[in-house]
């Protein structure tokens, strides 16, 4: 994914013509694919299998992107391969499917781990 820039917005006292800042996807489409999680929103994270002490643990801090097809053993593949592999086309076809595994299950990140087959 492309770091956010901050846009800048000049006044023309001379123009005739409004023009309104936006934000969101570019109808371009040179933004690539993007992170479909309502939760983790393009965010990368580790699961975390430290010791929890038997204490209940959301599904978000337990498993967090595990089971994103663009997750990687140390990032998100969206904001790491797919520049490096030239825009790769086979990033399409996960459209509307990344997201973690337990999101795909319709668990809420704070939602106490039941299910561990994630």
């Amino acid at each position: 994914m492309k770091q956010y820039q901050k846009p800048i917005a000049v006044v023309n006292d001379e123009l005739a013509e409004g023009v309104y800042a936006a934000s969101g996807s570019n109808t371009s489409g040179d933004n690539g694919p993007k992170c479909d999680s309502k939760y983790m929103k393009g965010v990368w994270q580790a699961p975390d299998y430290s010791d929890w002490g038997g204490k209940t643990r959301g599904y978000k801090q337990q498993f967090a992107c595990l089971g994103c097809p663009a997750n990687t053993d140390n990032g998100c593949g969206l904001q790491t391969h797919y520049v490096e592999s030239g825009n790769a086309s086979s990033y399409d076809v996960d459209d509307g499917n990344r997201m973690p595994s337990w999101e795909r299950k319709g668990y809420g990140p704070n939602d106490p781990v039941t299910d561990w087959a994630m």
